[in-house]
């Protein structure tokens, strides 16, 4: 038996009875769906009539019937008598709902029916939720991949803006910088003189030695 969860509510049909509740990737958003929603949603991916879960692998065309109306697939060898517009249960009745129990004293009884209907929408959630980690993961990588690659190129721009501010700043210095020239006069004193060149305005050699003599 199992105990039905006051207050418990399905993200799409919103019963207030839906006993047990899977969480899973629903419209790019993580939602509770009752057993009956999650088969609603992948009508693709089992046989509506045995329950088994195909996932990726669907009978081949000649052991299968496909819903006039839905994507639904079921196994011909459910169906041996189908006509030849076939329609799957959900589409052949409007009153039809997958995982219909009646509760009891608060409780339902899980029967060999409804205990396939469970583990095929359990296995299709197991699987919802290992492909959405999959793609997680695969998108995170690409972020940090771009992340390394912004890194990269933001490195390139500083190293080339500290290549020209100190290649303008060797040409200040040696612009403006002062500059020691040895006395010309043939006596070696030991002493130097200073001459402060800016630009244009600096002497000669041949002005020192004017001034020398």
């Amino acid at each position: 038996m199992q105990q039905i969860v006051s207050g418990s509510r399905c993200a799409v049909c919103s019963a207030t009875r839906p006993f047990i509740l899977h969480l899973l990737p629903y419209r790019g958003i993580h939602r509770h769906l009752c057993t009956a929603c999650v088969l609603d949603s992948h009508p693709g991916s089992f046989c509506p009539i045995c329950f088994d879960v195909f996932l990726h692998n669907p009978p081949p065309p000649r052991l299968r019937l496909l819903c006039l109306k839905c994507p639904s697939i079921s196994h011909l060898s459910c169906v041996p008598d189908a006509p030849s517009g076939y329609l799957c249960p959900l589409c052949s009745n409007p009153n039809f709902t997958f995982f219909y129990v009646t509760p009891t004293n608060n409780a339902i009884e899980i029967n060999t029916h409804l205990a396939k209907q469970l583990v095929a929408a359990a296995t299709i959630v197991s699987e919802s939720i290992h492909n959405a980690a999959v793609m997680a993961r695969i998108n995170a990588d690409i972020r940090v991949k771009e992340a390394l690659s912004a890194k990269a190129e933001a490195k390139q721009v500083l190293d080339r803006l500290k290549y020209m501010i100190d290649n303008q700043n060797h040409q200040f210095a040696s612009k403006f910088s002062p500059i020691l020239v040895s006395d010309s006069s043939g006596n070696d004193t030991g002493e130097n003189r200073i001459y402060e060149v800016k630009g244009e305005s600096s002497q000669s050699s041949d002005d020192c030695d004017t001034i020398d003599d």
